[in-house]
């Protein structure tokens, strides 16, 4: 597939994950606003050999790197999307690369602006890792 079709797939998918993102949450109803269900599809993109990895910082200063994302804002015209980043962490919520053990995805302050035009894969994760509730693990001594 040549790279500029390539983008337009990608967005493409980003509306259609930004819709069922609003669906899940939902935004846009007029008459149900209960907060039940979930407010963020996390994926990764790729530019077909590798996926994207950036880094952030958390609220206390230290830096993280993440491969995973939310969709904020959509812009389908030039085909860029705004995207917050979302910080994986182990159970004792301790910042971990993808490929350890992930237990939640953290949200957020941490934004960026990106060319979709750049990727060619989306790969979309679990809603239930967002923000996953932390075990209250015992002292075993």
């Amino acid at each position: 597939m040549e790279k500029s079709r390539c983008g337009e797939c990608i967005c493409d998918e980003m509306e259609q994950l930004l819709e069922e993102q609003q669906k899940l949450s939902f935004e846009g109803f007029r008459f149900i606003c209960e907060k039940i269900g979930y407010d963020t599809i996390p994926f990764i993109l790729s530019n077909g050999k590798c996926p994207f990895e950036t880094f952030g910082v958390t609220r206390y200063g230290n830096f993280f790197t993440t491969q995973v994302f939310r969709l904020e804002n959509l812009d389908p015209r030039h085909c860029c999307a705004t995207l917050s980043l979302l910080m994986p962490v182990d159970m004792d919520g301790c910042p971990v690369e993808l490929c350890d053990d992930v237990y939640s995805l953290l949200k957020t302050d941490n934004c960026m602006i990106v060319d979709l035009k750049c990727f060619c894969t989306i790969q979309p994760l679990s809603p239930k890792l967002v923000n996953r509730e932390l075990p209250i693990i015992e002292p075993k001594c």
